[in-house]
């Protein structure tokens, strides 16, 4: 599973080196950001927790990775979003979070984040026919996107894994 990690400030060599032998880890152009991959994230994330990385800062898991171009960030988010709709179940909450890095002026974040959030909304009032729940501070499933310059890429974090792992936060 691939991975988004960021370091706190300027610590991010110091992280490196605690990631040795935990998979395949490497800086990005963003300071204090890593890209990664490991085999099994359960066991990636129980070795974190041994160890108390200090460095560390948050972890997003990313189930899928794509090349996006900005002047259609949205339609290209929006096929990204779709296989993650099914994994919300009726009745519960949810939220789109974006974190952006690079591309400067290209899009607004939030404003994305809450085009995407509201096709997901549409989405599931249809499947359900019912209004779904939004909750954009604790929410039971949180879609994250990462990007880095062009690329991104796309998790679920549920409830569940954020409250046994410290390190699976909403940006």
């Amino acid at each position: 599973m691939e991975l988004v990690l960021t370091s706190y400030r300027y610590k991010e060599r110091e992280l490196l080196e605690e990631l040795k032998g935990l998979g395949d880890f490497e800086k990005t152009c963003f300071r204090d950001v890593i890209r990664g991959e490991v085999q099994d994230l359960e066991i990636f994330l129980e070795e974190i927790d041994k160890r108390n990385v200090f460095s560390l800062s948050r972890i997003v898991p990313v189930e899928r990775s794509f090349q996006f171009f900005p002047d259609k960030v949205i339609e290209e988010f929006e096929g990204a979003v779709k296989p993650f709709i099914e994994r919300i179940k009726r009745g519960e909450s949810f939220c789109v979070k974006i974190e952006r890095r690079g591309l400067r002026g290209s899009f607004s974040s939030q404003e994305i984040a809450r085009k995407i959030g509201t096709f997901v909304f549409e989405a599931l009032k249809k499947r359900d026919g019912e209004e779904p729940k939004v909750n954009l501070d604790d929410p039971e499933e949180a879609v994250i996107f990462e990007t880095l310059g062009r690329w991104c890429g796309v998790g679920i974090l549920p409830k569940k894994m954020r409250e046994k792992y410290a390190y699976l936060r909403l940006p």
